[in-house]
């Protein structure tokens, strides 16, 4: 059974970037995979009048609406020439939608693939978070000026939480493909359970993966960052986290790995909710 990996592509208020597209035929070409990417073709909901005058609305909505557009058709273009180049199976699938509901219509869209990607970035949070709460599938985030290769080496955030272990159900597909994987708990974040860290590494060592565990102290840093830090230090190609270990209330008011990893992203990561 051929992987289907979905690319939500955003083209109003400003357009998801070229290299989010690289990154997605990239990770599909080398996990054998085809690529469906969403293009939204974004539709304004009507100004009170009370607001602006009519002719005013009509035209911005118009000019909003014109500037969508063309940036659908620059990405449609840029999806198949680089799928072309890669050699994958890359499919265009327009839609409209009002401004209010793109991010909800993307995680229903999204519930039909294996994974979705997209790229970590300010304009993209809100539908980055929609997909991962409401779409029930992982999500592969890449940072703005990263591009993919083979996934060799794979980083897994180990904190034994339910989340992780949904997030690694979602990740069985790049763990097949894999090599080596590196189980990161950073200490005095949360409490960590050893032996059932160590048990999940004798599982993977059992299926025939090279697995390594590694323990940290974040300190004053933030955990996020010093999970990165030693997945790069231990040339990880991808990054699995849980999404939200912590409740939502506390992830909102100090942060949380989550959050972190949603704003500063520094490598791939795959993380599900």
């Amino acid at each position: 059974m051929k992987p289907q990996f979905h690319l939500p592509l955003v083209t109003y208020p400003e357009a998801s970037s070229f290299a989010v597209v690289q990154n997605a035929v990239d990770f599909a070409r080398h996990q054998k995979a085809d690529l469906t990417a969403s293009v939204l073709q974004i539709r304004i909901p009507p100004v009170p009048q009370s607001f602006l005058p009519k002719a005013d609305a009509k035209k911005m909505s118009s000019e909003a609406e014109h500037f969508s557009r063309d940036n659908g058709t620059a990405l449609s273009e840029t999806v198949h020439d680089y799928a072309q180049k890669a050699g994958i199976r890359a499919l265009i699938q327009p839609f409209e939608e009002r401004e209010p509901f793109v991010a909800s219509t993307l995680a229903e869209l999204s519930r039909a693939y294996d994974f979705s990607i997209m790229e970590a970035s300010v304009v993209t949070r809100p539908i980055v978070e929609s997909i991962l709460f409401e779409s029930g599938r992982p999500l592969v985030l890449f940072p703005s000026d990263n591009f993919c290769g083979r996934i060799d080496t794979i980083a897994i955030a180990w904190d034994g939480s339910a989340n992780l272990s949904r997030a690694l159900t979602g990740a069985r597909l790049l763990l097949e493909n894999t090599s080596r994987v590196v189980l990161i708990s950073v200490t005095d974040d949360k409490l960590i359970n050893e032996k059932a860290r160590d048990r999940f590494a004798t599982v993977l060592r059992n299926a025939g993966l090279n697995v390594e565990t590694v323990s940290v102290k974040a300190h004053k840093e933030q955990a996020a960052d010093v999970i990165q830090s030693v997945a790069k230090e231990n040339y990880a190609d991808l990054l699995v986290a849980g999404a939200f270990g912590h409740s939502r209330l506390r992830e909102f008011i100090l942060g949380g790995v989550t959050r972190s990893l949603l704003t500063r992203l520094e490598m791939p990561v795959l993380i599900s909710h």
